[in-house]
């Protein structure tokens, strides 16, 4: 017998995070929130950086992630991710330490940046942790307020 909605699968190189019938997901596309619903057409896409949410059994859980792709079915989202924690398995102060010393390795970066020739690429790796870090941390604590 056929399964009513959509298999969801969210999954990165360490362990299977989710495995669920939803009615619904919204994921963070590359130029914005992309939802799903059962029947949707097949589509690979580049998912982006954030808020990844699963509509099951009358509640939504709130996944951080951190791009990858996400293979989409008519009645299956197969999400494949680098990094991605539920909602409860973000503690916050640790996200905080570490925005903090992300912050401190750009503002080491920029330092050196003024006295040596840095590489676009080292300096767009050091952005990214960056942006990263902030993204996690404001997912953290806008989850922990609801």
């Amino acid at each position: 017998m056929a399964e009513e909605g959509l298999r969801v699968e969210i999954v990165t190189p360490e362990r299977a995070v989710f495995n669920d019938v939803a009615s619904m997901v919204v994921v963070p596309g590359v130029i914005g929130e992309m939802g799903v619903l059962p029947g949707h057409l097949p589509l690979l896409t580049a998912i982006g950086m954030g808020d990844l949410a699963v509509h099951a059994h009358g509640k939504v859980r709130h996944f951080f992630v951190e791009g990858g792709y996400a293979e989409i079915l008519p009645n299956k989202v197969s999400v494949l991710t680098e990094q991605c924690d539920g909602v409860d398995e973000i503690d916050v102060a640790d996200a905080r330490a570490k925005l903090e010393e992300a912050e401190k390795r750009m503002t080491a970066l920029e330092e050196r940046a003024r006295t040596e020739e840095v590489e676009a690429d080292v300096r767009a790796r050091h952005q990214d942790a960056l942006e990263r870090a902030r993204k996690r941390v404001l997912f953290a604590q806008e989850s922990s307020k609801g």
